[in-house]
């Protein structure tokens, strides 16, 4: 039986609604309440699934709806159910509330990324109430951990049971955003991610009373190295794709701006110090992580060998976690679907490749062999920009350009895996 698009509509902002008000905060990242949710969901429409734990509470869902050729490989919609902390006091709406207002639902997760949690639910409910049988099996994976690195959900699933979310394709997130670029309207598809190298970097130095001041201090030596690293840009490696990229939008190499500088080599920011224990006592050792980002064709090693043309051969490092860069051709059948089903929907729009300077769970999926997007479509006006609502304080999403991007994504999921768009929703 078709669902109304009215129907699927509302059911799919419910699902939205529902996801936000659950506290899933990672640290500590209790997704396990998440994954219950949908596991009830989706068996309200006999639809099983499996939830797989790599820990108390940090559980991963994954459930599949098989095709009826196996020649076709499967296609994988990817999504976390965990979200990064909220600082209450910089709200002016409660963040696990899903409150409506302005034309938007707000929330901690709305954009990141638990609206699309609920457009991969409806549309795997829609697809069993229909009877439509897929050309190729749609696995759903709703998982933990992203906001911390993975290690309790995409890396457990593919390292410890990969049988379950093998696939040839992956739709996951950060793509299919308005953005304006000058006087065009664009939509950034991510085909490629930068990965991560972070290091604890450690000066040594001589103990003693803080009544007795020294230049050289442990602390007084690392305050220099940081001051250095922030001042001091990694070299430009711009990848052939971003060459290309910048080509077409006529973006000068040379002075890209900020939006694309992050793109264009490796980078690297401190972002936790520690030093000292007591108030009279001149520390022995100071540390700082940093956040190294590397583009594709960099490791670990030539990131570390970079870092330290910078900082000297006086400081430590230790390599806390590392994953690499993930690209993947924009010259295939899938992307050709993205590019005209987003601008069918936005006329004068265009539909772009682009490379995200952080990191998702597609960096673990293209182990798998599969080919990994970023995709998860809304539109957005001018005066809210994706930029400024990611991790932010008052994450919120526009609901028009929610419902605009569930019909997008729907209609790229059911053409490529052969199914008409009516007959699934009338």
């Amino acid at each position: 039986m078709r669902i109304s698009w009215e129907t699927a509509k509302q059911e799919a902002f419910g699902a939205l609604s529902a996801l936000v008000k659950l506290d899933t905060s990672n640290p500590p990242g209790n997704e396990r309440i998440a994954a219950d949710y949908l596991a009830s969901a989706l068996a309200d429409h006999g639809i099983a699934s499996v939830i797989k734990e790599s820990a108390p509470t940090r559980a991963s869902i994954v459930t599949r709806i098989s095709g009826n050729n196996s020649a076709n490989a499967p296609i994988l919609l990817g999504s976390h159910t965990d979200v990064v902390p909220v600082e209450p006091s910089g709200w002016s709406r409660p963040a696990f509330d899903a409150e409506v207002a302005d034309g938007c639902i707000w929330g901690r997760g709305t954009l990141d990324m638990k609206s699309k949690c609920a457009m991969d639910l409806i549309l795997m409910t829609a697809l069993k109430r229909a009877g439509a049988v897929p050309n190729r099996d749609i696995i759903m994976a709703a998982v933990a951990d992203e906001e911390a690195g993975s290690e309790h959900g995409a890396k457990f699933l593919v390292e410890r049971h990969p049988e379950l979310i093998r696939s040839g394709w992956v739709l996951n997130e950060v793509g299919g955003f308005t953005i304006y670029i000058g006087n065009g309207r664009y939509y950034p598809i991510q085909i490629a991610e930068k990965g991560f190298v972070t290091i604890r970097m450690t000066m040594q130095g001589r103990p003693g009373h803080g009544s007795m001041p020294r230049r050289d201090t442990a602390i007084g030596k690392l305050s220099a190295l940081v001051a250095k690293i922030t001042s001091t840009p990694m070299s430009m490696r711009a990848t052939p794709f971003m060459r290309r990229l910048l080509a077409e939008l006529g973006v000068p190499l040379d002075n890209p701006g900020p939006l694309f500088r992050p793109m264009l080599g490796n980078t690297v920011t401190p972002t936790i110090l520690r030093a000292g224990y007591k108030d009279n006592v001149i520390p022995g050792e100071a540390s700082v992580v940093l956040d190294g980002r590397t583009v594709p064709g960099e490791d670990p090693e030539s990131f570390m060998a970079e870092l330290r043309g910078i900082v000297g051969p006086e400081p430590k490092f230790e390599l806390i976690k590392t994953a690499p860069p993930a690209e993947t051709s924009p010259d295939t059948e899938l992307f050709a679907i993205i590019r005209d089903r987003v601008e069918t929907n936005d006329p004068g729009a265009r539909a772009i490749p682009w490379m995200i300077p952080g990191a998702t769970d597609n960096k673990f999926y293209c182990r798998l062999g599969a080919n990994c997007y970023g995709f998860l479509p809304v539109k957005l006006d001018p005066h809210l920009p994706f930029g400024s609502l990611f991790h932010s304080n008052d994450e919120r999403l526009p609901i028009e350009g929610f419902y605009w991007g569930l019909k997008v994504y729907a209609e790229v999921v059911l053409r490529f895996v052969g199914v008409p768009f009516d007959a699934v929703f009338c």
